[in-house]
């Protein structure tokens, strides 16, 4: 989660949400009253407030304030979650209310961080980056990053395909190559789409594409040549 979290108190003025969303470069604000969560802004919601604005030459954020107050805005009650449970019952509730940010809170429902789609993506690409990832056990010697430059990987995938169908890969190091290689395209399919998404804004069609990739990773299928998608 994201410990440094923007929010906005339920008793400020609605022309705060337009401040903070135009200062800051987040998409979701949780509304506190207190410490405690009791709502959830995204920043498609200030599309509410166009009917409100005025038509003609009075001050924007005076007319909001006088006349929306953020409780009305909100959405609620907030669907949060709390810091012990795991990651993955974060990507159950995202995906079950179609949301991509979940307020994390303590016992007492005190806001202390957030998650969004983005930590999930993050956490899921790059497990080597979490606190917990080898739970202090020792690192394997085999694991060991080793550098290889793309005309050695081809020399390597040509051998390797050539020892398969030879049927003289005893040890199955050249197929485990070739699995490997071939998982490694559907991840770098994954990341990619991931990253097209990201840049552009959460972008619904994109968003379909980086589930379709996703699925097509977990189900250990080679990514299907799409001319023009990526």
């Amino acid at each position: 989660m994201t410990e440094a979290v923007l929010s906005v108190d339920v008793s400020s003025p609605a022309g705060e949400v337009l401040r903070l969303f135009a200062q800051y470069p987040v998409h979701h604000l949780p509304v506190v009253d207190g410490t405690k969560v009791i709502g959830m802004l995204i920043s498609a919601d200030l599309l509410k407030l166009e009917a409100f604005l005025p038509k003609h030459g009075a001050d924007a954020l005076a007319y909001l304030n006088q006349r929306i107050r953020i409780e009305t805005l909100m959405r609620k009650p907030p669907i949060t979650i709390r810091c012990d449970q795991p990651v993955e019952a974060g990507a159950q509730l995202m995906a079950a209310h179609g949301i991509h940010a979940l307020p994390v809170t303590d016992a007492g429902d005190n806001l202390i961080g957030i998650i969004t789609t983005t930590d999930i993506m993050h956490a899921v690409l790059y497990p080597e980056r979490r606190g917990d990832a080898h739970d202090g056990a020792e690192v394997d010697p085999a694991s060991v990053p080793v550098r290889v430059s793309p005309t050695q990987m081809d020399q390597a995938l040509r051998a390797a395909a050539q020892a398969a169908s030879a049927d003289s890969d005893e040890a199955g190091i050249s197929r485990a190559l070739l699995h490997a290689h071939a998982r490694l395209r559907v991840l770098e399919n994954v990341l990619k789409c991931a990253d097209r998404y990201l840049r552009a804004g959460q972008d619904e069609h994109l968003h379909a594409v980086l589930v379709k990739a996703i699925d097509q990773a977990r189900s250990n299928e080679e990514p299907a040549p799409a001319p023009g998608a990526l």
